[in-house]
């Protein structure tokens, strides 16, 4: 199914997404501080101990492409993220499923070494001053270098590599920006069709115009006592606790100014870490009380029209709410969701042409696999 485009859609821009509106999806630079500090509760890796999958130790050197190397650093950190995510999620992972991922990562890598090499040779650069700005904001989610530092390390990245990580997923924008989009063409026919094609994806349920100030926290059993050594258990414990203790504090200081009378929309904007809503003043969009968190959506239940909830706790952080208006249930209006389909389907083309594009740079070029 296509994928909405953009930072531009709106509610019924979801419903194209079958109303997924798990904040998960709304990753911010804040998400991205609180995964490294959460692989703290991850096993650390020596020289001593390589890192292993299925008791396979991953080499140092897993690729080469086009005569660079491509060492495991970066495979390792995906890795990692991918089983901090799972435990996030509550899902235990096989040995066969972090397998299985490991090789699509490297497979990703791959592709994105060949994107960066195709992005180089046509003069395609990033200024180091843009991703110096996506690494500073990084820096100011953590209360102390020495805590970046120490997330980054066990997570397995330095600070360059943070910077790599950054420069390339710049480069790959830039290079689909320029060579992919241009190419990419969507009419008005082709629309009506998906529209009419899918049309029981756009019936709509009873929705809440909702608003909020989301501070991001990390779940509340996310205390580390599965790690078996205690120093590294107490040390993921405090941070976490830290983490936890500083966003309740922010989220019950900013309850307090509503109370005496501060706008909501001013808060969320200056405050809220959920950005896309943040910048509409604290607009979450109208959604299904049931595609939320059960906390929040027992605490919206319980609120009249515009009144103001105390902050509320959901996996993902603290919440302080209110709804504003109930939209029956019905069916949207083609004229009304046009825009979202077009922009969906333009970034499934998009996709598909840059799969195309990796798949003939891959047959032109020398990729050899170590692991």
């Amino acid at each position: 199914m296509p994928q909405c485009a953009g930072d531009n859609g709106g509610p019924n821009c979801r419903l194209l997404l079958e109303r997924n509106n798990d904040l998960m999806k709304r990753i911010t630079t804040r998400s991205l501080a609180l995964g490294l500090l959460l692989t703290l509760a991850l096993p650390t890796v020596t020289l001593a101990e390589p890192f292993q999958i299925n008791g396979k130790p991953i080499p140092d050197k897993v690729a080469e492409v086009n005569g660079v190397s491509l060492d495991s650093q970066l495979l390792i950190s995906e890795i990692k993220v991918y089983r901090l995510m799972s435990r996030q999620q509550n899902k235990t992972l096989t040995e066969k499923e972090v397998a299985e991922f490991s090789h699509q990562a490297l497979s990703r890598l791959v592709d994105q070494e060949l994107v960066y090499q195709q992005a180089h040779r046509k003069n395609i650069r990033i200024e180091p001053k843009l991703v110096e700005q996506r690494v500073e904001e990084v820096r100011k989610q953590f209360p102390s270098k020495q805590m970046l530092h120490t997330a980054l390390d066990m997570q397995g990245l330095t600070m360059d590599l943070l910077k790599t990580k950054f420069e390339k997923q710049m480069v790959e924008e830039a290079l689909i920006r320029q060579e992919v989009v241009p190419k990419v063409k969507v009419g008005d026919a082709e629309v009506k069709a998906f529209y009419q094609k899918h049309l029981d994806r756009f019936k709509t349920p009873e929705q809440y115009e909702i608003h909020h100030i989301f501070t991001a926290s990390l779940q509340s059993d996310a205390h580390g006592t599965d790690i078996d050594d205690p120093a590294l258990r107490k040390k993921a414990e405090r941070l976490n606790a830290l983490v936890d203790q500083d966003a309740a504090e922010k989220t019950r200081e900013l309850y307090r100014q509503l109370q005496k009378g501060a706008d909501f929309a001013a808060l969320a904007k200056e405050h809220s870490e959920d950005d896309k809503s943040g910048a509409q003043g604290g607009s979450w969009g109208a959604l299904p009380l049931s595609e939320l968190p059960e906390s929040l959506a027992t605490a919206l239940k319980k609120l009249k029209q515009n009144e103001i909830s105390e902050p509320v706790r959901s996996p993902y952080g603290y919440h302080i709410l209110k709804w504003t208006k109930i939209i029956p249930a019905g069916h949207v209006k083609l004229s009304e969701i046009k825009t979202d389909i077009m922009n969906s389907l333009l970034r499934e083309k998009t996709m598909d042409e840059h799969k195309k594009m990796v798949s003939k740079m891959r047959e032109q070029a020398n990729i050899q696999l170590f692991y």
